[in-house]
């Protein structure tokens, strides 16, 4: 990690910025680094080691080492996520309605075009100043500063928001990311519960899917959680929802959290599990992160480690044989679902992997005999495997084949329903979108084969009659205009309103959506948006939490929100 970079030449720049803007006084600011116990730390772009100049023409001093592991390290997921100034998707740290930005050429790092002058290193989006939060008085201090000076405040943990809740101009920013606590425990009982002991393990905000995917397995335990290494589990997944190639099988995040320990914004820490805090109980399960408070950690099921059988394919990936893999894949989802099986079919790699940890060898070979099919059918092969556990799964197929990063990204994704999979008008639309963009993914994550779940989370029901997680994606660089930007939004609206009209009763991920997803409060929450609003209401009646389209958001007006693209 690099640091915080906090030289005290843009500290002081930085100070006297916010302050002019926002009326705040040096004295203010250093009242809270003092309350912070010095954790307070000025918010530096990641590319900007290597840069000889930044915003307003002044000069920076470039640093090679540092600029050499931005350039070796741009789409590494885990060191974007142990650096505060980066996010996964690079947009989120520019301003796109002026082009304000600090990135480098993610086709090719090395190119000096993207950072020689005269190029500018600009804040963009990224939060002027952050604080490292180590425990529940940081989060508190944060709140009165905010109260007192208005200047807004974000919840960041590992940057992987799509939709730029955990960045904005201007802001304050809570960094949780190291808040790494992770311990497991045989008799772990929900605080003020007398149920009967499980096996849990319990994480810290900053604990990230690698570390926990390790822990498990030496604890021969299985944690189930998201494709991404760098991922929080305690944050954004969770209270999104939480989806996992597990999820078939073995339900999402909140089908599998315990307790929560959350700082709310009347400064309260409380403990929220079945017996404490029902609305939180129920508002924290799937309402979304950034909303009803600050998660410092969160316990959840860890279930005995089991195999998992998978089945691997391979094909030639051009388009008329993506095409007619995905029509076959698609006719034979519903029950493949229903048998459990979840995973990733992804046409830029040519590739579909699935993992169940339910059926055994020959039983999954029988259950999966239609995929053997369908990947002979266009050429292609498959292979069945065998591992130890899901962490093993994860280390064969996932973790050297992530899903790319260090670019900017906007997609458009949506929940299908297992009853439209005879619409072959929708899945043609579906297909046609995905091939049409920049990058296409079919993600079997859903619960469908979960039974016995509790019905009081506050995802969308969807979630829980849908087989598909379908996706579209579209990029751009370091060079582009507002007028491209604005027209891969566009594109995303044009190629997913088919989708979007062929499923009235889906839904969508809010953890990975269009980032203007119409109709988002249905769309991400069904029937369960009044009372989260009204949750909302109660624990943050000034909303000092406001996120893009979170529950309770008042909207694009606010300057927090001005880098947002006006795409109409």
């Amino acid at each position: 990690m690099f640091g915080p970079f906090s030289a005290s030449f843009l500290f002081l720049r930085l100070f006297g910025e916010l302050s002019s803007a926002t009326a705040v006084s040096s004295k203010d600011w250093q009242a809270l680094n003092t309350s912070v116990s010095g954790r307070l730390h000025t918010g530096v772009p990641f590319s900007q080691p290597c840069f000889s100049v930044v915003a307003g023409g002044a000069k920076n001093v470039p640093n090679p080492a540092q600029c050499g592991a931005v350039q070796a390290n741009n789409a590494d997921h885990l060191f974007r996520s142990e650096n505060f100034g980066a996010f996964e998707l690079t947009q989120w740290e520019t301003c796109q309605t002026t082009g304000d930005e600090c990135l480098v050429d993610w086709t090719n790092p090395q190119n000096p075009a993207a950072f020689a002058p005269p190029r500018q290193c600009s804040q963009g989006s990224v939060s002027s100043f952050y604080i490292d939060v180590k425990g529940a008085d940081d989060v508190r201090a944060a709140y009165a500063f905010t109260r007192k000076t208005k200047v807004p405040l974000v919840i960041k943990n590992t940057g992987h928001d799509y939709l730029g809740r955990s960045a904005g101009p201007g802001t304050l920013a809570l960094w949780t990311h190291n808040l790494d606590t992770l311990t497991i425990s045989k008799t772990f009982v929900p605080d003020g519960c007398s149920s009967k002991p499980t096996t849990a393990i319990t994480i810290g905000a900053g604990q990230q899917f690698r570390a926990i995917y390790d822990f498990a397995k030496a604890n021969n335990v299985t944690f189930v959680g998201g494709a991404d290494p760098s991922v929080g589990a305690s944050g954004g997944w969770v209270m999104g929802g939480g989806h996992s190639a597990m999820s078939p099988s073995l339900g999402l995040g909140v089908d599998r959290v315990l307790q929560f320990k959350i700082v709310t914004p009347d400064g309260q820490l409380r403990t929220v599990n079945k017996c404490q805090n029902p609305d939180l109980w129920f508002a924290l399960r799937g309402g979304g992160g950034g909303v009803f408070g600050v998660v410092l950690e969160t316990s959840h099921i860890a279930s005995p480690q089991v195999p998992v059988q998978a089945v691997l394919g391979f094909y030639d990936g051009s388009k008329a044989s993506s095409t007619k893999l995905l029509k076959a894949l698609a006719a034979g989802a519903v029950q493949f679902a229903a048998d459990g099986w979840g995973g990733y079919i992804t046409p830029p790699t040519a590739s579909a992997v699935w993992g169940n940890p339910k059926l055994d060898a020959a039983a999954a070979q029988k259950s999966a005999a239609f995929i053997v099919e369908a990947f002979a059918a266009v050429g292609g092969n498959t292979t069945f495997f065998t591992l130890p556990s899901y962490t093993d799964w994860f280390d064969t197929f996932i973790a050297p084949n992530t899903d790319p990063v260090g670019r900017p990204q906007v997609l458009a994704t949506r929940l299908i329903p297992a009853d439209n999979f005879d619409d072959e008008k929708l899945i043609d639309a579906m297909i046609n979108a995905m091939l049409e963009s920049d990058f296409g993914q079919i993600l079997a994550v859903t619960p469908f084969a979960f039974k016995g779940f509790d019905t009081g989370t506050a995802i969308n029901p969807a979630w829980r009659t849908s087989v598909w997680h379908g996706l579209m994606s579209n990029f751009w660089n370091f060079n582009s205009t507002l007028p491209e930007r604005v027209a891969q939004y566009q594109k995303l609206t044009t190629l997913w309103t088919p989708v979007r009209q062929l499923t009235p009763n889906g839904g969508a991920y809010y953890n990975e959506a269009d980032v203007f997803e119409p109709n988002f409060q249905t769309t991400f929450w069904g029937p369960n948006y009044p009372r989260l609003l009204a949750i909302k209401n109660k624990y943050d009646p000034d909303h000092i939490l406001d996120c893009w389209r979170c529950v309770g958001w008042k909207g694009p007006q606010d300057p927090k929100f001005k880098c947002y693209p006006n795409v109409n």
